[in-house]
């Protein structure tokens, strides 16, 4: 099956998560963030679901803690090609 490919900004959201004696503590404050890549998929349900993409954003920022991340929006979307090597 093709798959179209995209250009686009992905703007997301993105906190720490501790773990205090098997218990789950994320921190209070959200951060936002913006990150310019090649997508699939243009709506921000359709994204989160994707493992690389996620995989991307955590390894982008450094931290012994967990990462959580939700993506807000996708804006300025550029179509570049079709392709069946997309995974």
């Amino acid at each position: 099956m093709r798959k179209k490919i995209y250009y686009a900004t992905v703007y997301y959201k993105w906190r720490t998560v501790r773990y205090v004696k098997g218990v789950e503590k994320p921190s209070k404050a959200w951060k936002e963030e913006k990150y310019k890549t090649c997508v699939t998929e243009i709506d921000p349900e359709g994204l989160e679901k994707l493992p690389h993409i996620i995989r991307r954003l955590r390894l982008k920022h450094k931290s012994a803690n967990e990462i959580e991340i939700k993506i807000v929006k996708v804006e300025d979307v550029d179509y570049i090609c079709m392709s069946r090597d997309v995974y």
